[in-house]
């Protein structure tokens, strides 16, 4: 389930102590088995019926328990959020026939097209869910801040994306002065080098939920999107409670190594593969 037994308890004490889990008096079953359940379903790809096998429950009693579950932890995931880096990310989506054209993006596959933004701690801050594959990024962020409701908070950003007010974007050339061109081409390296925490960040999810790989079969679009917000918490509840994640752990050790490679670069050239998409 990705969680110790410690955390584990931790986390369905959350659910219900904050009011996003309340138990029914006809309900047999209590908070830790359907968190379990759905645990599972998220972290192994599991399909309903394997669930049904394993927990002894009817395919409708784990739909059902998985949907309200995901509910929870989508609410609780707005007590988590702890502004930082923006990029965006595509994640398995499944739909009907009739709109699978919206919903592929530029390599043809099924998808959706998320907005996120994440702390130098890797945390996720601000997570935009339901925009189909062929979305581009800078139409997501657009309609995002046109939205009063989105609550948005204006995160550094890169050329993805239209430069703006409150926005930066890198340097594109080594115009000016000797100094001038140094400065520059320093602002580039750090640039780039905050833009890895938002593509650990996204390695560490998908790594850990390969339910977000897909194909996201047989659930509804709402529920794709609360899957992925669901993911999103409980990446962020590991972050503050598993101190000693295998994850973070191996993306940490990583991070020395992109840095030593941003810094190497040589002063008077800006490697566009590594300025492109980064926040």
């Amino acid at each position: 389930m990705r969680l110790e037994v410690p955390q584990f308890l931790l986390l369905c004490d959350l659910l219900v102590h904050r009011g996003y889990w309340h138990a029914y008096p006809s309900h047999r079953v209590g908070v830790h088995k359907f968190v379990a359940l759905t645990l599972m379903c998220l972290s192994h790809d599991e399909r309903h019926r394997v669930l049904t096998e394993q927990f002894q429950h009817s395919t409708e009693t784990i739909d059902r328990h998985v949907r309200r579950v995901l509910r929870a932890l989508v609410q609780l995931g707005r007590d988590l959020d702890c502004v930082g880096t923006l990029d965006g990310i595509h994640v398995s989506a499944w739909c009907r026939a009739e709109i699978r054209e919206r919903v592929k993006n530029q390599h043809g596959d099924l998808s959706q097209n998320v907005l996120a933004a994440c702390n130098h701690d890797m945390y996720f801050v601000y997570v935009r869910i339901g925009w189909e594959g062929n979305a581009h990024d800078a139409q997501i962020l657009q309609e995002t801040l046109l939205d009063p409701n989105s609550s948005f908070s204006m995160p550094p950003q890169d050329a993805v994306y239209t430069n703006m007010s409150g926005f930066m974007v890198p340097f594109r050339g080594a115009q000016g002065t000797h100094h001038e061109r140094v400065a520059k081409t320093l602002f580039n390296r750090q640039h780039a080098s905050v833009g890895n925490i938002i593509e650990r960040t996204f390695g560490v999810l998908k790594k850990r939920f390969p339910i977000l790989k897909g194909p996201m079969q047989n659930y509804l679009i709402a529920i794709q999107n609360n899957i992925v917000l669901t993911c999103c918490t409980l990446h962020n509840f590991m972050r503050d409670y598993v101190p000693n994640d295998e994850y973070f752990n191996e993306e940490t050790a990583l991070e020395a190594f992109a840095d030593a490679q941003i810094a190497g670069d040589e002063v008077h050239r800006v490697n566009p593969s590594i300025c492109r998409n980064r926040a």
